[in-house]
């Protein structure tokens, strides 16, 4: 999905209340939860490494995003933010179908995927309204230049990106910002749902021989 010149929402009234009781706030932990339990049920054999690969790739993803952003205080645009408006999500959805990918058949990583879209297309488009709120013109420029969610080469020019936020020491990765964002948790989270996934599937598998 690609950028814009401007931010508009399709949502408002009675269907905003709606969606935003599906999708955001504590609910969005109850749908990784749910993720999980999905795995875990349809889990029949041990995680395969390309699809683990593929979740290590999105924590990873998160780890060094969070190294860039200063949540509400200055617009990220360095990093992975000069590829995607979005890599925390990115990072996410690739860890989500990673594993799903890993454990599951094709139908569940399609409906995996599905779900994620429905939940990750509210959600941005609503903090999207937000960011334009606080940051006006230059909300939209990067929108002009950065893709929504998925990165198209090549990524814009950094002259173009320092008329967005001309502030030098934002476009280097910080651990100490990464460790304040709890950047590790991405690490944890996947230490978790690997270590999970294998035992269930060890568990299968001595039953089935018990």
């Amino acid at each position: 999905m690609s950028g814009s010149a401007t931010v508009t929402s399709k949502y408002s009234g009675s269907k905003d209340r709606i969606l935003r009781t599906l999708f955001c706030g504590r609910r969005r932990f109850q749908i990784a939860w749910l993720f999980f339990a999905v795995l875990v049920v349809t889990c029949r054999r041990y995680p395969s490494a390309p699809g683990l690969a593929i979740c290590f790739g999105g924590a990873t993803l998160r780890f060094v995003a969070n190294g860039f952003v200063r949540k509400e205080v200055v617009l990220a645009v360095g990093g992975p933010y000069a590829h995607t408006r979005n890599p925390l999500y990115l990072g996410t959805l690739l860890m989500v179908l990673g594993a799903a990918a890993s454990v599951s058949s094709l139908v569940v990583t399609s409906a995996m995927a599905l779900a994620m879209y429905a939940n990750y297309r509210y959600v941005i488009r609503a903090e999207e309204r937000a960011l334009q709120g606080r940051f006006d013109v230059r909300y939209l420029r990067y929108c002009a230049l950065v893709p929504r969610l998925l990165p198209r080469p090549p990524p814009p020019a950094r002259a173009l990106l320092r008329q967005i936020n001309p502030d030098p020491g934002t476009y280097s990765f910080s651990l100490a910002l990464a460790r304040r964002n709890r950047a590790f948790e991405s690490y944890l989270s996947f230490a978790g749902m690997a270590g999970g996934l294998f035992a269930v599937a060890w568990c299968r598998a001595f039953l089935a021989t018990g």
